[in-house]
């Protein structure tokens, strides 16, 4: 699963009880770029995983396979 422009995906934290929407903007092969109001815009390194792009936009880690929010379990941690 690929990072799509336009798409808005949830990052989380381990020390975060909850989901953090960014909207990809641009990608190349190598890069993704977030967006988040409060935030800089960023650009990312695309990290493949199992066949999942994954990158970290200010210490939030992002999936491209994470497009839904409010599902975030506390009790994985």
């Amino acid at each position: 699963m690929k990072f799509e422009p336009g798409q808005t995906y949830f990052g989380t934290l381990s020390c975060a009880h909850g989901d953090f929407p960014v909207v990809c903007v641009r990608r190349t092969d190598q890069s993704v770029w977030f967006t988040k109001r409060g935030y800089r815009d960023m650009r990312c390194k695309i990290k493949p995983w199992s066949g999942v792009e994954t990158a970290t936009f200010h210490g939030w880690y992002v999936s491209a396979d994470k497009q839904t929010g409010g599902d975030f379990d506390p009790l994985t941690i």
